[in-house]
This record gives structure tokens, sequence and C-alpha cells, in this order.
């Protein structure tokens, strides 16, 4: 799976829950502009730092959940598990293992579409720094904390 689609992935539900932090509300409540704070996108310590105008359109933008998305994620795992039924019968029918994967995919291109209308949504609506930001983290992800390279052990003499 591309960098970006499993950053896109994880980007709906985070920017739902993290777009517009409880203390942010509370000083824009009180009258106080926010300061821009960073906004965990993704789990881990990478955080995207959007101003209060672009965390307000990302909680707008991402706010509401799609119902069809969570339709197609549940006929997903019902794929998944006629996949296992078929796989582990004695006699493989490839023909309705066939129907099986040609559905899968059908469900993840419209999975993987409606998630990439969202994202351009959210970037066609934020403002330019924000945009700015948002498309360096889908272009140079972070990488995972082991990700380095191993160091090769040295040779016994």
């Amino acid at each position: 799976m591309k960098p970006a689609l499993m950053l896109l992935t994880l980007l709906s539900p985070a920017v739902a829950q993290a777009a517009v932090p409880a203390k942010a509300k509370a000083v824009e409540a009180a009258g106080k502009p926010a300061a821009a704070a960073p906004l965990p996108l993704v789990p881990g310590a990478r955080k995207i730092t959007l101003s209060a105008e672009g965390r307000t359109i990302a909680a707008r933008v991402f706010g509401e959940a799609d119902p069809r998305t969570g339709q197609i994620q549940a006929e997903l795992a019902q794929l998944k598990q006629q996949k296992l039924e078929v796989v582990g019968a004695s006699s493989i029918d490839v023909d309705k293992l066939e129907g099986v994967v040609r559905k899968e995919e059908a469900l993840q291109s419209e999975l993987r579409t409606r998630q990439n209308d969202r994202l351009l949504s959210l970037l066609r609506a934020l403002p330019e720094g924000d945009r700015a930001a948002l498309v360096q983290a889908l272009v140079n992800p972070a990488k995972p904390q082991n990700s380095a390279a191993a160091v090769p052990a040295k040779p016994a003499n």
C-alpha cells in the first residue's frame, strides 16, 4: 500500500477527533484568538500544524463521518470472511473466489475514491499555508522509529 494512501486512510478519523482540540474551543469561546497548534493527523510523534482557520475547515470537512464508508468497510469484512470460507474448503471453487475478489476490488476502489474526494475537498478549502503543510505530510510521511537501516553485525574472528 502506498504511504500516501495509508496516511489518507488514517487521516479521516484523526482529523475528526483532533481537528478542534477542546482547549482551542475554550480559548476561541473566550474571544481570544487561538495560536496555531500542531494537529495530529496520524498516530505518532509527527503532527501537522494548521492555523485556527485550517482546523475549523478540517473539522467541518471531516467532522461528519461518511455513512457509505462504514457500509463499505462492513461489506469488505464480510467479503474477507467469504474468501476465508472459499479458500478453507476442501475443494476451492475458483469461480466463487473470483466473484468475491472482484467485489472486494470494486469496494476498495470505491473506498479509495471517497477518501481521496474528501482529502481533495479539504485541500481545496484550506488556505495556502495549511494546504502546503498537509501536502508536505502526504509527500514526506513520517518514518516509523524502527525504520533505520540495520547495522550489520561484526564478523567473529
